[in-house]
C-alpha cells in the first residue's frame, strides 16, 4: 500500500485474530507499530513475530476500561516513536445470551469494551494527534451488527451500532484537523472470537446461505480494507463505513438465526 511506508502505527486489540492481522499488515506496508492489549504476552509475541520479520514493533499492555492505563499507553506509544499517524480500534468482546435473560453487568462490560472503550482511546490519541499537527487517520473496527440484527447479541449490537455514529461523529469534528476517520465492518470471519459460533451447523449454513460469496472471511482481508482507508490513498474519504463481508449486507440483509 502506497504511502505507509515509515507511518508509525497503533493497533489496540491486536494480540489475535483480527487485530494481530492488522498490525503484521501495517508492519508489512513499512508502518513502525506499537500494539496494545490488556494481555501483554499476546502483543509482545505479535511485536517480536513482526520484529522477526524485518519490522519495527512494541507490545504494550492496555486496559481500555480504565482511562489512565489508556493515557499511559498513549505516553508510552509517543516516546516510542514520537508520534501516532494512525490508531486503529481493534477491542472487543461478546456474549451471546437472550435478551431477556441478558445479564446488567454483562450488557455493561461490553459495552464499556467496544464502545466506551474506543471513546477512550480515540480521545486521548486524537488529542495527541491534533497537538502534533500534521493529521492522521483512525480506523475503528465496527461488524455487521452495526447494520443489521443477530439475536442473542443485544450488547454487542448496541456497540457495535454506537460505534459506527461515533466514528461518524468523529470524522466530522475532526476533518479540520486532517484527521480522517473511518470504520471497517468485517462480515462473518474465521476468528477465535467467532470459532464456536460458527462451528454450529446452523449457524454456519445460514451465514453462508445469505453470503453471495459463500464462504467466512479471513482476517487478512480485514486487514487488507483498514491498510487502504489508513493509507493516503484513501485521502479523500472520511466517516465512511466500509463492509467488509462478501456481499453479506448487499444480498441478503437478514435476521441470522442464532
Amino acid at each position: 500500500m502506497r504511502g505507509l511506508k515509515g507511518k508509525v502505527a497503533v493497533v489496540v486489540g491486536g494480540g489475535r485474530g483480527i487485530g494481530r492481522a492488522i498490525a503484521e499488515q501495517l508492519a508489512d506496508y513499512g508502518c513502525s507499530v506499537v500494539v496494545g492489549s490488556r494481555t501483554l504476552s499476546e502483543v509482545e509475541n505479535t511485536a517480536l513475530g513482526i520484529r522477526n520479520a524485518g519490522g519495527s514493533a512494541h507490545g504494550l499492555s492496555i486496559d481500555v476500561q480504565d482511562r489512565s492505563s489508556v493515557s499511559n499507553f498513549a505516553d508510552e506509544a509517543f516516546k516510542l516513536y514520537g508520534r501516532a499517524d494512525i490508531l486503529v480500534y481493534c477491542a472487543g468482546i461478546n456474549q451471546r445470551l437472550s435478551a431477556e435473560e441478558y445479564p446488567e453487568e454483562t450488557w455493561s462490560k461490553v459495552i464499556d469494551i467496544n464502545l466506551t472503550g474506543a471513546y477512550r482511546t480515540c480521545q486521548e490519541f486524537g488529542q495527541r494527534m491534533i497537538a502534533q499537527g500534521g493529521g492522521g487517520s483512525i480506523v475503528t473496527i465496527t461488524s455487521m451488527m452495526s447494520h443489521v440484527v443477530t439475536p442473542k447479541q443485544s450488547a454487542y449490537s448496541a456497540s457495535k451500532g454506537a460505534l459506527m455514529q461515533y466514528t461518524k461523529l468523529l470524522a466530522v469534528e475532526w476533518a479540520k484537523s486532517n484527521i480522517r476517520v473511518n470504520a471497517v465492518s468485517p462480515g462473518y470471519i474465521e476468528t477465535e472470537m467467532t470459532k464456536n459460533a460458527i462451528a454450529q451447523p446452523g449457524f454456519r449454513n445460514a451465514v453462508l446461505e445469505k453470503t453471495p460469496m459463500e464462504r467466512f472471511g479471513a482476517a487478512a482481508e480485514i486487514a487488507q480494507a483498514v491498510c487502504f482507508l489508513a493509507s493516503p490513498e484513501a485521502s479523500f474519504i472520511t466517516g465512511a463505513i466500509l463492509p467488509v463481508d462478501g456481499g453479506f449486507l448487499a444480498g441478503h440483509p437478514a435476521i441470522i438465526p442464532s
